[in-house]
């Protein structure tokens, strides 16, 4: 019986995303949703802009020849692309956010300096990078090398207008860990920023988006966090930045052998994932009901 839920739920979720699909582009359905985007920010994850080492799954990885194109592809649409802090100013100043979107970055793999870097600046772009406490400027040698950047990249990156954050000390899933040792996790990572770069980190990414209450309230008592990415898809809004700080919105882009096109596609889903949350359904119920879909489907 709980397998046909499971569908019915999907199917009506299906139903309604075609819906509005299908009438976004009729009437007033059309309008609404083109005055939504004008005060809604997407925001993207990325993590290592590389090719796929051995070992790795496919999901991690973008190389930087996808990402150009991802890169040329907002250039020429007309994108401005922003960090997370300016799009909180733009909100709450109420101005016409149209084509805005803010590129995210998590894990701190060192291609993300060589890679990534170069590129944001070359089209003029600014980026957020997620960073692991405990493995800033480590390299690893399980399946394949792993590099992470070092302190006086990040601080390079930083001083050349990419904003840096958290992506806890372990990258461990938030939510499963005992609440006495989430201050380490979230708390640790503003004093070693700090101390080792000289200027403190606003705001965090939830490892695989996992977090819950207890996770937020953790977050609140340092009053040095100002944002954090829930891993939820969708746009990030005036109402969020003002009710839900913590809970901020992206959703990921793969490399799907599409080119410009998987970027223009996880766009669609921010956007479209937004204004229906926004309509009264919410987020968290979309996702898992797609993934669900994806499943069965195989």
């Amino acid at each position: 019986m709980s397998i046909f839920k499971s569908v019915y739920r999907i199917l009506c979720v299906v139903l309604v995303i075609a819906a509005v699909c299908g009438m976004a582009y009729k009437g007033r359905i059309k309008e609404d949703f083109e005055n939504y985007k004008m005060h809604a920010i997407p925001a993207l994850m990325y993590h290592s802009i590389s090719k796929v080492p051995e070992g790795w799954t496919e999901d991690l990885c973008v190389s930087p020849e996808v990402f150009e194109e991802h890169l040329k592809y907002l250039k020429e649409k007309g994108y401005n692309v922003i960090t997370a802090r300016q799009a909180m100013i733009l909100l709450k100043s109420r101005q016409n956010v149209m084509n805005t979107v803010i590129l995210t970055f998590d894990d701190g793999y060192e291609d993300n300096y060589t890679q990534a870097f170069p590129l944001l600046k070359k089209y003029g772009f600014r980026g957020n990078f997620f960073i692991i406490g405990k493995d800033v400027g480590k390299t690893f040698n399980q399946n394949g090398t792993v590099q992470y950047m070092t302190f006086a990249q990040l601080k390079e990156m930083y001083q050349q207008g990419m904003e840096i954050g958290s992506h806890t000390m372990s990258h461990d899933p938030l939510a499963a860990i005992k609440p006495n040792f989430l201050p380490w996790e979230i708390y640790q990572p503003l004093n070693l920023f700090h101390e080792k770069m000289g200027f403190w980190i606003a705001g965090i990414a939830f490892p695989n988006g996992s977090y819950n209450e207890t996770v937020v309230a953790e977050i609140k008592k340092y009053v040095k966090y100002e944002y954090g990415f829930s891993g939820v898809p969708g746009c990030n809004t005036l109402k969020i930045v003002n009710e839900r700080p913590f809970e901020f919105r992206r959703a990921g882009v793969y490399d799907r052998g599409r080119g410009a096109k998987d970027i223009e596609r996880a766009l669609q889903k921010c956007y479209i994932f937004g204004y229906l949350e926004e309509k009264g359904i919410p987020a968290e119920i979309l996702d898992k009901g797609l993934t669900l879909l994806n499943e069965l489907l195989g």
